[in-house]
């Protein structure tokens, strides 16, 4: 764990301190439910978690391993979705997707 890590999980650990189990419960649960709408509504954010020891190589040196197709179709998705597109690397360049995520996931809890 590296020093933002552990400074990231002790605020954590701090914020539900003050937190009863049943706060605690619903926060993980809120949690876990932004994680999967990312996923399913930015999938090309998670084609770096298979990439070969080449690809991995590639996206180090700025390159792109996915196919160009693949690209489009994603940039033309997050796009469309007020999300800018993927870097030159194939990687999102902030973190703006997990904004529209958490907006979403809090729609589908409402």
């Amino acid at each position: 764990m590296n020093r933002a890590e552990k400074y990231l999980a002790d605020k954590r650990a701090k914020e539900r301190q003050e937190l009863s189990e049943e706060e605690c419960r619903k926060r993980d649960a809120a949690e876990a439910l932004i994680k999967d709408v990312h996923f399913e509504m930015f999938p090309e954010e998670y084609d770096f978690m298979m990439d070969s020891t080449s690809d991995a190589n590639a996206r180090k040196k700025g390159q792109n391993p996915m196919s160009s197709e693949h690209t489009a179709k994603a940039n033309a998705r997050r796009k469309a979705l007020g999300v800018p597109p993927l870097g030159s690397n194939g990687m999102p360049t902030d973190n703006s997707s997990w904004d529209i995520a958490r907006e979403a996931a809090l729609r589908r809890i409402r």
